[in-house]
């Protein structure tokens, strides 16, 4: 077996753009000797098999194939982990490490809390993952083996997180490509929120609101660079990105009040045509924005 192989069976469960970029790395880097995947729609895990992300189909919980896994990565809505989790844990082996792909965190913690009594040391082997990856475009036809290559992964370890199975979880990403950063659960929701969640949410409210306009269709045809770069990714799944408004609701409303005020201000400097306030606020978004680099 390959030296830098990590797992002997890895099952995805969420076969998508991330679930099915970190299969098809994971193949490619030979980190997993054979990887299995699950989503609740038959047709893309068949899919995913089609296009090489993985070996082998997983049809339900009762595959008799998962007492043998020895990871698992969950890559679907955070809403889904208690139902999924709840059906595969009684079938996989005691002792399986799981780590996740989820943009949120906070409610993960509270689906291992809720898990606890009936699955006892999940929590312990159960490793916090947010790679900072992804595009408006989903599915298994999205995936690609260099989704996470210099990209950051943040881990949200807890303070019962099996030393080992956190360094496992630590090499898989890095060995992906990502930059490994450890934060978390509600620095984690906060930042992200601020920084991922509310970019998406005005993006998404932006093409919303010229299209509630008699001629917004019309207007849209004439968009130009501008337009494309701020709408990109509206054209996200609406599926998913509910579920995370939800999930973070408590940081989004924050950071989404102070985007408010901030606009608040803009309308009145334009209103009351006070070009010192209006720079004032143009000013100081432009310069740090022409100076800033992606870590």
């Amino acid at each position: 077996m390959p030296k830098s192989l990590l797992f002997d069976r890895l099952l995805a469960i969420g076969v998508g753009l991330i679930g099915g970029s970190i299969c098809l790395a994971s193949k490619k880097q030979g980190l997993a000797g054979h990887v299995l995947g699950y989503s609740r729609r038959l047709e893309t895990s068949h899919e995913a098999l089609r296009l090489g992300l993985v070996d082998e189909c997983v049809a339900g919980a009762d595959d008799a194939n998962l007492r043998n896994v020895d990871a698992v990565v969950l890559s679907i809505p955070v809403q889904q982990y208690q139902r999924v989790l709840t059906q595969f844990l009684p079938v996989l082996p005691p002792n399986c490490l799981i780590f996740d792909a989820g943009s949120t965190k906070s409610d993960v913690l509270e689906v291992l809390e809720a898990l606890e009594p009936q699955f006892p040391g999940l929590s312990s082997r159960f490793v916090l993952a947010h790679p900072i990856a992804g595009g408006e475009t989903h599915g298994p036809a999205a995936a690609t083996a260099t989704l996470f290559q210099d990209r950051s992964c943040v881990l949200c370890p807890l303070p019962q997180t099996n030393p080992a199975y956190l360094g496992k979880v630590e090499r898989l990403w890095s060995a992906l490509g990502a930059r490994i950063r450890h934060m978390n659960a509600v620095d984690h929701d906060e930042m992200f929120g601020a920084v991922s969640h509310l970019p998406h949410l005005l993006a998404f409210a932006y093409v919303a609101s010229v299209l509630n306009h008699p001629k917004g269709e019309l207007f849209m045809k004439e968009g130009g660079a501008g337009y494309r770069d701020f709408t990109r990714i509206a054209a996200s799944s609406p599926e998913m990105w509910a579920d995370i408004f939800q999930n973070n609701s408590k940081a989004l409303l924050a950071t989404l009040g102070e985007f408010e005020r901030t606009v608040g201000r803009v309308r009145q400097a334009i209103e009351q045509s006070d070009r010192k306030a209006l720079e004032q606020v143009l000013v100081q978004a432009a310069n740090y924005r022409s100076a800033w680099k992606p870590q």
